[in-house]
């Protein structure tokens, strides 16, 4: 005979298995709506600044030195994020080969992940945001 405190148990902790998922599955919503609102941002300042279109403006913006290395390090990012291996030739040409020095240069370390990504690197939430993006 089972214990009438087994059977009270066993719903609660149903309870807490869907709760758990349900926050899990909200974060990573959440998740994804602010990098595809990110990507987006980024994207409306390449496109108004710099001639053609997503990952061409893109690439003119991070190629840049008329703007911060802080809006070149965000295209760089975004690029990574789009994974478009369009980008690979200026991404590559970027990379020193040494550590980051965000005084002088885009972020060595953001140019590799973008190279990754470029290359078909997994990316669990482009799938979720790119096609309200581009």
């Amino acid at each position: 005979m089972m214990d009438p405190k087994a059977r009270i148990r066993r719903p609660a902790l149903t309870l807490w298995l869907l709760a758990g998922t349900g926050l899990l599955l909200l974060a990573y919503g959440v998740m994804c709506l602010a990098i595809g609102t990110g990507v987006d941002d980024v994207l409306e300042k390449a496109r108004g600044g710099f001639s053609g279109k997503d990952t061409n403006a893109l690439v003119a913006m991070m190629n840049s030195n008329d703007i911060t290395l802080k809006d070149r390090n965000l295209a760089v990012w975004a690029l990574g994020q789009l994974g478009d291996p369009r980008a690979l030739p200026s991404l590559e040409d970027l990379v020193t080969g040494g550590p980051c020095d965000h005084a002088a240069a885009v972020c060595q370390h953001e140019l590799r992940k973008a190279i990754r990504q470029c290359r078909g690197g997994v990316n669990i939430t482009r799938w979720a945001w790119k096609p309200l993006v581009l």
